[in-house]
């Protein structure tokens, strides 16, 4: 089954037990207040409403965010599970001894605990793919990954982390994936040191965990994207929005945000 880049069938959206949007801007009903300015531009970019319906988030799943960092996709699926079903953001371990990941899990701590109208039902839970999987992310129905895996590449911990992934989900659980992926042909080991994975790579680490590809969405692919094949030095983070390229930031942004697959697994 492939969604590519057009808009859903009104029937499925229909048939969803939330209705999510296809489109940038947030369903009816759903307030999105507490989200910045900054953070709902990028709405255009990452679709969040389009990317959760073709996982398959209900309004009554339970969802496992992984590696949330700020929170950009938890202000986004915390409203909407917040009267049937359960958020569990699993973040770095509270014990890390990286002051980077304890200030981001720091931070993240305090934006939940300054809105606890918006975010009082979200679980916090460690994510460490060298330790046991935290009891509270068990028995879920969907596993979110968000342009995460090269850095769990890096630390070489990928296939590590999809054992987890698949020890948190129920039988039949789904497994979203959105990466920023690199054409095929290129060593995954050198392309994740620019924040890109090929789709033959995740998908068979995916597979040697646990999971079948279910289905693959089209509506974050951007061709302009050229990072790896020009070997651009900054990789990824030379794009919107980031935009750290030190010559050419003009050309960057004509190109957007990066080329990204977008794969659901189902857990064996």
């Amino acid at each position: 089954m492939n969604y590519k880049n057009t808009l859903l069938p009104l029937s499925l959206i229909a048939a969803a037990v939330f209705s999510f949007s296809t489109v940038a801007s947030a369903p009816a009903g759903i307030d999105n207040s507490h989200r910045s300015e900054t953070n709902q531009a990028r709405d255009t970019f990452r679709k969040p409403y389009q990317t959760l319906e073709f996982f398959g988030v209900k309004a009554n799943s339970k969802v496992v965010e992984i590696m949330p960092g700020g929170g950009w996709y938890t202000e986004v699926l915390a409203p909407m599970l917040a009267a049937e079903g359960q958020l569990v953001a699993a973040h770095y371990p509270i014990t890390t001894s990286s002051k980077y990941r304890k200030r981001s899990r720091e931070n993240f701590e305090k934006k939940l605990s300054d809105n606890k109208k918006v975010y009082g039902n979200v679980v916090i839970a460690d994510f460490d793919p060298n330790a046991s999987i935290d009891e509270k992310t068990k028995n879920a129905d969907v596993v979110l990954t968000f342009r995460g895996l090269h850095g769990l590449q890096n630390g070489n911990q990928l296939a590590a982390a999809f054992s987890q992934f698949n020890q948190m989900l129920k039988q039949g659980g789904k497994l979203g994936v959105v990466q920023h992926q690199a054409p095929e042909g290129f060593d995954p080991v050198a392309t994740a040191k620019k924040g890109y994975l090929p789709k033959s790579h995740v998908i068979a680490v995916a597979k040697a965990a646990g999971f079948d590809l279910e289905a693959e969405a089209y509506f974050h692919n951007n061709a302009k994207d050229r990072i790896i094949i020009d070997n651009v030095e900054a990789g990824v983070w030379a794009l919107p929005p980031s935009l750290n390229a030190k010559e050419n930031k003009e050309q960057y942004q004509s190109v957007g945000e990066s080329n990204r697959m977008t794969l659901l697994f189902k857990k064996r």
